[in-house]
């Protein structure tokens, strides 16, 4: 069967024999770049989701502990549930601190570490929210 495919023709003064291997050297050194900077968007995009659910979800555990005067374990119990809601296990070993702070204020912080992708890599997300209680207060 005849090669139907149009014949190349080398540049002036090369000769098709130069020019051959050229694809391969060129994938063998552009592909791995190339897949590099996919894997280092997937994991930006992984760090990006932790930090925005973990961000949220303290935003809500701080609205929930300044609405009423909760326990420090329901304002935990809401910002792990809505991160768990958001990201699903992508944010791992998460630690919540809800302090009581002078003058009527509560502040709540959360902190967690996200899974990589390349060894030896370790990326953390934090978030915080603070604000006075709410509340009515009696006038006087």
């Amino acid at each position: 069967m005849a090669d139907l495919r149009p014949a190349r023709r080398a540049a002036p003064g090369r000769s098709r024999l130069e020019d051959r291997g050229s694809e391969t050297l060129e994938i063998i050194l552009i592909l791995p770049a190339l897949m590099a900077l996919v894997v280092l968007g997937l994991q930006l995009a992984m760090w990006g989701l932790a930090a925005h659910a973990l961000s949220l979800g303290v935003a809500e555990g701080g609205a929930a502990a300044r609405a009423q005067p909760r326990s420090d374990r329901d304002a935990e119990t809401i910002v792990a549930r809505d991160v768990h809601a958001i990201a699903g296990s992508l944010v791992g070993s998460l630690k919540i601190d809800v302090r009581s702070l002078p003058d009527n204020f509560v502040a709540v912080y959360g902190i967690g570490e996200v899974p990589t992708i390349f060894p030896g890599l370790r990326l953390r997300v934090s978030a915080d929210s603070a604000g006075p209680v709410q509340g009515f207060r009696a006038g006087g």
